[in-house]
């Protein structure tokens, strides 16, 4: 293929979402993209981004694969990107309609998205396998809440992301709560072992496929202050230490790195992973300890864009053109980020497609 204008679909491109994200990455890549937007909802953010761009049905509806293909023919889109986890999912489990057509899509393979995505089973995998993981339990019921042996914890739930009900809990009667309510709401919780410092928290970005012969990391130590980056801020009473949840917004300082991207590459090999994959990480001591693995590329690749390592235009390129960059280098330094707000008229909003 020679390289003109790259035609791309980007998937999921609501306000704050992953789908935003990566139409950043891709607007501030040096390659010359053209970028299709889409979404369920017309109040998207993403889609006024683009000027082709489209409203779509929900990622389980029966006809979404044959509409993505249909937009897809029409605008000679070359690479499709899902932007949200469900469309991952089902995007990921009909790669090969899309291949047919000439279009390659940049995700995990779905054996590894849907093994990450259990978080009590990638704990027991990550164990299996040698590396340190929190402590995890898998309780049905409240009665086997007992088996925690110290605190805190994390109560969270078994599958989900975007660190949506996750909950830091002091004792037993803080669990207690935050078990029955997400009881509640048919959501199976976990249990786990609340880690290291806050001060020492990672986010790795690595790019591992054709088992190795793509092979890219980026690590970044989080900013966990101020309330765009943290969900949940206590002091635990006996040991006085502060202890914070994050948001799923990261910001913070790029450097180097060494131990723990590699910790992060090991984890991506280990797992046969065939694309992108994302590790939150505290280091403890000499110990580096993942406490959440996600298949598919994260909220901070603008981040690492804007430091010189662009995952996802990095990944295009491999698919399309076979490259493999030389210089796998960054540059060190901080990344912050805020909320910017704009104004869209109601015929803007009436002037987006349906597919």
């Amino acid at each position: 293929m020679t390289e003109s204008e790259i035609c791309i679909l980007v998937t999921g491109v609501g306000g704050g979402s992953l789908g935003r994200e990566l139409i950043k990455s891709f607007q501030i890549a040096k390659t010359n993209y053209k970028i299709v937007a889409t979404d369920m909802s017309k109040t998207s953010t993403g889609l006024f981004e683009t000027k082709e761009r489209y409203i779509t049905p929900k990622a389980e509806s029966a006809d979404y694969i044959q509409l993505m293909l249909k937009i897809c023919k029409k605008e000679q889109v070359k690479v499709i990107v899902p932007g949200s986890e469900i469309e991952i999912r089902e995007i990921s489990k009909n790669k090969q309609l899309f291949r047919e057509e000439g279009i390659e899509v940049l995700c995990n393979s779905l054996e590894v998205f849907e093994k990450c995505s259990d978080k009590f089973e990638i704990t027991k995998f990550l164990e299996k396998n040698g590396f340190s993981s929190p402590t995890t339990l898998l309780c049905e019921n409240e009665s086997e809440l007992e088996k925690i042996e110290k605190f805190p914890v994390i109560v969270k739930p078994r599958s989900g992301s975007g660190s949506q009900n996750v909950f830091l809990a002091h004792d037993m009667e803080e669990v207690k709560f935050f078990f029955r309510y997400l009881k509640k709401y048919s959501v199976e919780p976990l249990v786990q072992e609340y880690v290291g410092d806050y001060t020492e928290e990672y986010t790795v970005g690595i790019l591992y496929a054709d088992n190795g012969r793509l092979r890219t990391s980026i690590a970044m130590r989080r900013m966990l202050e101020g309330a765009l980056s943290t969900r949940q801020v206590t002091k635990d009473s006996k040991s006085n230490k502060k202890c914070v949840v994050s948001t799923g917004i990261s910001q913070g300082y790029f450097d180097d790195f060494l131990e723990v991207r590699k910790v992060g590459e090991e984890i991506a090999k280990t797992l046969n992973s065939n694309g992108p994959i994302n590790i939150q990480c505290r280091k403890n001591g000499s110990e580096i300890i993942p406490f959440e693995i996600n298949p598919r590329f994260s909220g901070t690749v603008v981040g690492r864009s804007l430091v010189n390592h662009n995952e996802p235009d990095i990944f295009c390129r491999y698919k399309l053109f076979d490259e493999i960059p030389k210089d796998m280098s960054y540059k060190s330094g901080y990344v912050l980020r805020d909320l910017k707000e704009k104004f869209y008229s109601i015929d803007e909003m009436n002037e987006i497609p349906q597919a």
